[in-house]
């Protein structure tokens, strides 16, 4: 009887191994055909130097989510990205994804941020002193910052990109998007020092935790080697703000 219960394990064992790898073939197609359909769509054209631009003012979430920083293809499996557009933004069509990211651009979430951010409460002052300490810089420069402008520009660039990947925007709608993400960070700010501290500003202020992504933030404004991008370390020597 043991000896039987030991042949149902091991054909158990043999069935769940053959279905992992019959698994892992599926998969492998899938976004292999993924890839293929994205290519049909995109130019596959060298990124200009502007463009290039456009992207670094996405670059805080590119990096800390492994992306690549300077890049438009479609880098992992596309399921992972229907899936977060739908679940944290609520977009599975152009016109949610059109309307999310015009939302976005207006500066809704990070104006709704300005009376706390010029109140000298205790928790405004502890907030900015956090990033002073995280960035390597002076409270001073951090208190010239009065607006979360860059938290809504930062996840605008990148959601395009995503949105993009997904068929919700055209090539040209992408690089549309990001034009006018840039020019409305001028409007606001004056340096990537001034839209790192911004971006960090809003986040925190939104809930989320400083020290999920200060190490990768100091690391892009300093210009220091990325451990997971490390031929962009200098992205914003050489790309300028304005």
């Amino acid at each position: 009887m043991n000896s039987n219960i030991y042949y149902i394990i091991g054909a158990v064992a043999v069935l769940f191994i053959i279905y992992m790898l019959v698994l892992q073939n599926i998969m492998k197609k899938k976004k292999q055909q993924q890839l293929a359909d994205f290519n049909t769509n995109h130019s596959g054209n060298p990124l200009t130097e502007q463009q290039n631009r456009l992207l670094t003012f996405g670059a805080i979430l590119f990096y800390w989510r492994s992306e690549n920083i300077l890049g438009i293809t479609l880098e992992k499996n596309l399921d992972m990205y229907v899936y977060g557009l739908k679940h944290q933004w609520d977009i599975t069509n152009r016109e949610e994804a059109k309307d999310t990211l015009n939302d976005l651009l207006l500066l809704n979430k990070s104006e709704s941020f300005k009376p706390l951010l010029q109140q000298p409460t205790e928790e405004n002052i502890k907030i900015r002193k956090k990033i002073a300490k995280g960035l390597g810089i002076e409270l001073s420069i951090v208190e010239e910052t009065q607006s979360a402008y860059a938290w809504d520009i930062c996840r605008a660039v990148s959601l395009t990109k995503w949105c993009y990947w997904c068929g919700y925007l055209t090539e040209d709608e992408t690089w549309a998007y990001m034009e006018e993400a840039a020019e409305i960070a001028n409007q606001h700010g004056k340096d990537w020092t001034d839209y790192t501290v911004s971006f960090l500003l809003g986040r925190t202020i939104q809930g989320f935790d400083l020290n999920e992504l200060i190490v990768e933030s100091k690391q892009l404004l300093n210009g220091d080697s990325l451990y997971k991008n490390k031929e962009n370390s200098d992205i914003y020597k050489r790309y300028s703000f304005s």
